[in-house]
């Protein structure tokens, strides 16, 4: 399994508390797979660190 690094993603967030995360997929063989997005709201286990990775950059900057 493989993960991530967070020098890897985007995170925004929206007007109405939604923090999305946009992790750019790499090129395997020669072919780019779609970026990867998720979504996390209020009540969500990992919802308060994405929020905090949010707050804590500008808006063209990455995770990490």
């Amino acid at each position: 399994m493989q993960t991530a690094e967070l020098s890897a993603c985007d995170v925004r967030r929206r007007s109405d508390g939604v923090v999305l995360v946009r992790v750019r997929s790499d090129v395997r063989q020669g072919r780019r797979l779609p970026d990867a997005i998720f979504s996390f709201r209020q009540g969500d286990p990992q919802y308060e660190y994405w929020t905090a990775q949010a707050l804590g950059q500008t808006s063209n900057s990455h995770c990490g």
